[in-house]
């Protein structure tokens, strides 16, 4: 997160100047994107150690198969749940930063549109129109809801030590 406080405070101004309105939010995207990338790869690297040292993984080495196709038969199909499901959870954390970095002014800039951007407008009316605040801030939280409950269905559906 500190990470694209500090690309889009450097460089914010730049990508508007070159992209226009969308230049900012390409900015947010692409930090935003740089910072979660390295977990993914940790948890797909992980896995993978774990499945390279499977008998099923040395039976197809014994058979003669290559590396492509035990990467392509065997270890994608058996981290692709992995994938899905970290990445489902992901995109929560990414909208909350999103968000975050809207409302401070950092992220999407007028007249783009974001939930965060929405509540930074609207904080001087909460005494006077809470509901301002209350709805983009409702609609964020069931968005990240809905993401999490979806991400952990989809754990729940691919994990087979879950069906007893």
């Amino acid at each position: 997160m500190l990470f694209a406080f500090l690309i889009s405070a450097i460089f914010g101004d730049a990508a508007d100047a070159k992209f226009g309105t969308t230049g900012r939010l390409l900015l947010v995207a692409v930090a935003l994107g740089i910072t979660i990338w390295p977990q993914m790869a940790r948890y797909v690297r992980g896995q993978t150690l774990q499945l390279k040292n499977q008998q099923f993984i040395e039976a197809s080495r014994t058979i003669g198969t290559t590396s492509l196709q035990i990467i392509t038969r065997h270890i994608l199909p058996n981290i692709a749940s992995l994938i899905i499901i970290a990445a489902t959870l992901d995109i929560s954390t990414t909208i909350i930063n999103e968000a975050v970095l809207s409302l401070i002014g950092l992220g999407v800039q007028p007249p783009g549109a974001s939930l965060g951007r929405m509540i930074s407008d609207s904080a001087a009316q909460i005494p006077y129109h809470p509901w301002e605040d209350l709805l983009p801030a409702l609609t964020m939280t069931i968005i990240v809801l809905a993401l999490s409950l979806v991400g952990d269905g989809v754990r729940d559906a691919f994990d087979p030590r879950s069906k007893d």
